[in-house]
């Protein structure tokens, strides 16, 4: 089976890419040398009390409070976690949900991404330094993919959670993550980490090396990372080892469930067809004995059969406890976990160019390959027809519907090769004398450019037109199988074709068959970012307190391209998909206030109001706003209040605006065809137009016309620092969402329904329904990405801190949690789904948390970490079954059932020794170490539970050593 990840060859290539950058980094690293062997200064300067930037803010502070709520986590945080990648880390959050990772095979690409508040992955923004990155994945997406990310540079991530386009623009409704790399480090650090689960799989190695130096005029950072997760397959976890559905209707249960291409080979009759006999000995022989049979399984070891064929009893699974029948297993055969490998080159430096200004610069490389793996292609002939006179048909008469999962091609997969680019070249400094009033204002000028080349493979696919030929007339030429276009005729030979054989059971389909009818094909990708800042801020005037106003202004120029150029070398049973490529630009400026208007009198120990203002002009839908006004109310040392009221919004992505237009057939009946029951009284002249074909097509698509995304964002909180407690910090925050024209697509039902009401509402949507003026059928329906329907989600953010120094060492606790009110999403038909506490978007429970409790005693560090992940419900069709169709927000669905909370454990432990090689740290751990599993979701198509939220890696055992000389 071909697979993404081949470490011998992989890593020949990817030291062949470290040889190409070798050059360009010695460069670097000397200049950074160079810089440090300057001599120093006569005398040392005097220490001067840093300003620095928070998140959310692009006022430089001598203070980390703001009104907005904001959480750090520092790279001892991080490796306490025991996860390997910074996406890892930033998904245990309990304010974070329903975001893409790489247990996610079904529909995954290999990244990890992040998404607060689950209001959806693009509606959170990723900077790196306060700067953007550019997206990532396969083309054209819409964030970014988190694994190109060089987790051993990272410093500290500090998480806004409210709406921040005031301050950084489009995608920051949900809030802003920001990854802050080491600077000014002195000497080389290198770490190994090797991890394996408990059941022995899923081994990753984890490998980096920091260098870098420090002088009075500059420095230099230089990082390399390399990462390597292996597979886990899903048969190897009991709880996704066969697809598993329930049945909640009165004495029923758990039941395993499987697919009716079965590896055998299935034949399928139509109702006319059953017990009809013809002058075929052997088929009139099977109808005779099973006259009533629908379809037909290949089973010769089983004593009903007939010719080797017998009645097919259903598509539960032959290992099913209560009704045992014949469907497969088309699970365990799929990923579980995805196999991923990354490596990560990093390097930052800055260089004094006076008293004036200093050049700086980032530059980050990373290269992934991943791979998806999903179950053998399963061959529906329904619109082939295997001839009566194929070589290997027995029955003398054509099929129009076989079945047979073809596990002689093996699994079908999809695999990535994706290069990352970026780099950001700047320069910043203070205001000097001549700049009278404004002297020591800051100022900052920078050029970030980023690009994304992806490569995806897929295997494992059937080409129906080669397919056909072969389960066409067939006949033995000079000894050979042979396809032929007329029965019977040598002469009429297809060249190239092998007879396909779907008669004889498993493993009856040979090499040679098999290579004449498969296709893989390769799709490219690319993301690019040009953004070119200018930010200044600094002092104003004071008010009636010690400290200044303070005002940050700049501009910002962007560009974006995007495309997705699938591979369009011949049909394939993968599907069809057309080009996405675009792009657009946009000019922003904005400008940001800081009042702190009184402080030190009682009743008021500090008391700040801030604003914001953000103006924009997008090439591709106009021009617009945003602003944001907040406060912060030190009543006395112990008590903050703080609150933020926002708008935001995001920008329509490349996807969304450029994704190409294709029209094809939908299963929904024309309500005016007066056919399926009596048209309704709006359907004017197109009543009864008699069209019987059930569907209509439908366009979909990218749509250049959309709108942005707005929305509205409030925060309200408390801080508790309480004297009689030192080292105790309590926040209590509230948040509300509102998000409108939020983009997406109607739904042709949705379309139809709204065009033709069976009610007194009056119609819309019609100038979407476009008919021929004869006919008066439809000719399509226009289903293309639209601005429709609205999100409202609001809860409660509660974060504790205490750390206790003791003479037996220090103590720590922590407690993050994010209780839910409500997540309400209404679509285009005005219905709402009311996503709280059930399964219909996702995991939306009412409380998650994660607790965390710290020891350290001189060079000893432990820490138990608490994460829980509430309970919810799932709803059943309606015919009472869980297999993935029932929704609670569906009124016909019968019942539904309690999706148990889960609660896991981690574990870590190390130790630091100081010698003349410098320090040495040896640190293990135990993630989920009491094995949870995962919950049940019988709703899920994958793995009947939810790989966005749920560890299904299950216990592992991880060790690091780390050396800083």
């Amino acid at each position: 089976m071909p697979t993404a990840v081949q470490p011998a060859n992989r890593l020949r290539a990817n030291r062949r890419r470290l040889i190409r950058f070798g050059p360009i980094i010695a460069q670097l690293f000397a200049a950074g040398v160079a810089a440090a062997e300057e001599p120093p200064a006569a005398a040392p300067r005097a220490a001067v009390e840093e300003e620095v930037v928070v998140t959310g803010s692009r006022i430089p502070r001598k203070d980390l409070t703001t009104p907005a709520p904001v959480t750090v986590f520092t790279r001892e945080d991080i490796e306490a976690s025991g996860r390997l990648s910074v996406g890892d880390f930033l998904q245990q959050m309990p304010e974070q949900g329903n975001a893409m990772n790489t247990q996610v095979n079904l529909g995954g690409d290999g990244s990890t991404r992040v998404n607060l508040r689950g209001l959806g992955q693009n509606r959170t923004l990723v900077l790196l330094n306060g700067r953007r990155i550019v997206n990532g994945g396969t083309g054209a997406d819409d964030s970014i993919d988190l694994g190109a990310i060089p987790t051993a540079a990272i410093e500290r991530i500090e998480v806004l959670k409210d709406g921040a386009s005031a301050a950084y623009g489009s995608d920051a409704i949900a809030g802003v993550v920001n990854l802050i790399t080491r600077r000014r480090f002195q000497g080389a650090e290198a770490t190994a980490t090797s991890a394996i689960s408990g059941h022995g799989d899923g081994q990753t190695v984890d490998l980096s090396l920091t260098i870098g130096e420090t002088s009075e005029r500059g420095s230099v950072l230089f990082s390399v990372g390399y990462y390597n997760q292996q597979a886990v397959s899903a048969g190897a976890r009991d709880f996704s080892r066969v697809p598993i559905g329930f049945d909640g209707r009165p004495g029923g249960g758990p039941f395993y469930f499987g697919g009716g291409a079965v590896p055998a080979g299935r034949i399928v009759l139509t109702g006319p067809e059953q017990g009809v006999q013809n002058g075929n000995a052997m088929w009139n022989d099977l109808v005779a004995a099973f006259p009533n049979a629908g379809s037909f399984i290949y089973d010769p070891r089983s004593p009903r059969a007939v010719h080797g064929w017998r009645p097919f009893l259903g598509t539960n699974l032959p290992t099913d406890p209560v009704a045992p029948q014949d469907g497969y297993n088309y699970w365990s055969a799929s990923h579980l976990i995805t196999p991923s490998q990354r490596l990560q080159l990093f390097s930052t430096g800055d260089l004094s160019l006076g008293s004036f200004a200093r050049a700086y610069y980032e530059a980050t490389f990373v290269n992934r390959q991943s791979e998806q793996a999903l179950d053998p292609t399963a061959l529906f002939t329904d619109g082939l027809t295997v001839s009566k006179d194929n070589l290997y048909n027995p029955f003398g008469r054509d099929f129009a519907s076989m079945e047979r999962s073809l596990t002689e091609f093996g699994n079908r997969t999809f695999s990535q090769d994706i290069d990352t680019y970026r780099v950001v070249a700047g320069l910043d400094g203070k205001l000097g004398e001549a700049f009278g009033p404004m002297k020591g204002w800051s100022w900052d000028a920078s050029l970030n450019y980023g690009r994304s080349l992806s490569n995806q493979a897929w295997r494992g696919f059937l080409r129906p037109t080669l397919v056909q030929n072969a389960l066409g007339p067939s006949m033995v030429i000079n000894g050979t199988p042979a396809c032929v276009s007329v029965a019977g005729n040598p002469s009429t030979v297809i060249p190239g074709c092998v007879p396909l054989d779907l008669f004889h059971g498993t493993n009856s389909i040979t090499r040679d068959q098999v290579a004449g009818l498969t296709f893989d094909g390769t799709d490219r990708g690319t993301n690019q970012m040009t953004a070119v800042q200018l930010n200044t801020g600094g002092e104003l005037f004071p008010l009636l307190g010690s400290r200044r106003a303070a005002l940050a202004a700049g501009y910002e120029y962007r560009h974006l391209y995007g495309a997705y150029i699938p591979d369009a070398a011949g049909e394939n049973t993968f599907g069809s998909t057309v080009p996405t490529r675009g792009g657009y630009y946009l000019n922003e400026g904005y400008a940001e206030l800081s009042l702190p208007v009184i402080d030190g009198v009682p009743g008021a120990r500090a008391l700040e109001l801030t604003a914001g203002l953000r103006v924009f002009k997008y090439s591709n839908f106009g021009a617009d706003n945003t602003y944001k006004l907040g406060g912060r109310w030190q009543i006395i040392r112990d008590v903050t209040l703080r609150g933020t009221y926002s708008t935001a919004y995001r920008a329509p992505s490349i996807f969304e605006n450029y994704f190409g237009q294709t029209l094809g057939p939908t299963p929904v009946a024309d309500p005016c065809s007066g056919v399926y029951g009596p048209p309704p009284a709006s359907c004017g002249k197109a009543a009864g137009n008699g069209d019987q074909t059930g569907a209509v097509n439908a366009l979909l698509g990218g749509n250049s016309k959309l709108l942005p995304e707005k929305a509205r964002t409030l925060t309200l909180g408390v801080v508790l620092e309480p004297t009689v407690a030192r080292g105790l910090t309590a926040t209590i925050d509230y948040w509300n969402y509102a998000i409108d024209q939020s983009i997406a697509s109607r739904g042709v039902a949705v379309i139809l329904n709204g065009c033709y009401p069976t009610d007194n509402s009056p119609p819309r949507y019609c100038d979407l329904v476009v008919r021929d003026p004869v006919t008066q059928h439809i000719l399509r329906v226009v289903d293309t990405f639209d601005n429709v329907g609205s999100d409202r989600t609001s809860g409660l953010d509660l974060a504790l801190r205490y750390a206790v120094p003791t003479p037996i060492g220090r103590f720590g606790f922590s407690f993050d949690g994010t209780y839910l009110f409500n997540f309400d999403r209404t679509q285009a038909d005005g219905s709402v789904i009311h996503a709280r506490d059930v399964w219909d978007l996702g995991v939306y429970p009412k409380l998650k948390a994660m607790t965390r409790l710290n020891y350290e005693l001189q060079g000893w560090r432990a820490a138990i970490s608490w994460r829980y992940i509430g309970s919810f419900r799932e709803c059943s069709d309606a015919n009472g079954l869980f297999t993935g169709f029932g929704f609670c927000a569906d009124p016909s669905h019968v019942t539904d059932r309690l999706v148990e909370s889960v609660s896991t454990f981690d574990a870590y432990l190390s130790y630091e020794l100081r010698s003349k090689l410098g320090k040495t740290t040896l640190s293990a751990g135990l993630n989920n170490a009491f094995d949870r599993k995962p919950a049940l979701i019988y709703n899920s198509f994958r793995s009947a539970t939810d790989p966005n939220t749920y560890d299904l890696m299950g216990r592992s055992l991880y060790a690091r050593l780390g050396q800083v000389f």
